[in-house]
């Protein structure tokens, strides 16, 4: 039977009691993640988002969050394209919810130049609510990041469009070295038409950065393979002469 006598009370408040040493490797996580951001970052496997009004902006929602918080990262969505009709939705959903950046991105040089270069080219924006200027992750509107910098910027650039047709288009503005394009479309029929205008030979539908591992072989030995792992549908597949690899979770709907 649990006790709530004061010596167990005692106990359990020396269990939780920080440290010294606590501190000091926090103190010395922080470090390593300063460490972890070069002087000059470079891009490394920048995604692109597309997310359509059919799509789950929820969920799109949170994988661009932890983008936006750390821009630096790998893998980290540098270029986001939005249906006119849910952009401004899309947005306000976004900016409630982000928080201040860590000093190892807002104190960071590039960052730094990135908001002058930004002021310089009057660029419009979109920070999170209620944040400081300098502290938030920033959307910037109709903006190419060579505008902003060489290599990695630190802040997403947003792009409307009407139509899938824009939509490809628009893909191939920024000439980024996209790791993967995560498309955000419920109605797989339009996702499918829109993969040979998409910039990158990996698209995932409906999800981000999948593990593309139980396809990476076939993809590798340039053979057409379809195959069901991890809850996600994989296929090895030629589009317009150029082999891809698709992927999105089981149970999304085939449809126009």
């Amino acid at each position: 039977m649990a006790s709530n006598s004061p010596t167990s009370q005692q106990s359990n408040s020396q269990a939780t009691r920080i440290t010294s040493d606590m501190v000091n490797q926090l103190q010395s996580s922080l470090e390593a993640k300063v460490a972890a951001i070069p002087s000059v970052p470079q891009w490394r496997s920048p995604q692109l988002m597309i997310v359509f009004e059919d799509g789950d902006l929820h969920s799109a929602r949170q994988q661009l969050l932890q983008s936006l918080q750390n821009p630096f990262a790998e893998g980290s969505v540098a270029t986001l394209l939005l249906q006119e009709s849910i952009a401004d939705q899309f947005v306000g959903l976004v900016t409630q919810d982000l928080r201040p950046l860590s000093q190892e991105v807002s104190k960071h040089p590039t960052y730094v130049n990135t908001l002058a270069k930004i002021d310089q080219l009057k660029a419009k924006t979109v920070q999170g609510e209620s944040l400081k200027a300098g502290e938030s992750p920033i959307l910037v509107y109709d903006c190419v990041h060579s505008y902003l910098g060489s290599g990695a910027t630190g802040v997403v650039t947003v792009h409307t469009f009407r139509t899938a047709k824009e939509a490809g288009e628009l893909a191939k503005r920024d000439p980024l070295p996209y790791g993967q394009v995560s498309l955000w479309n419920e109605k797989l029929g339009c996702a499918y038409e829109l993969i040979p205008r998409l910039p990158s030979n990996i698209v995932a539908i409906n999800c981000f950065n999948p593990d593309v591992d139980p396809i990476r072989d076939s993809f590798a030995a340039d053979r057409n393979d379809v195959l069901l792992a991890k809850n996600y549908h994989y296929e090895s597949l030629v589009v317009s002469g150029k082999r891809r690899i698709v992927v999105f979770p089981v149970g999304t709907i085939f449809a126009n």
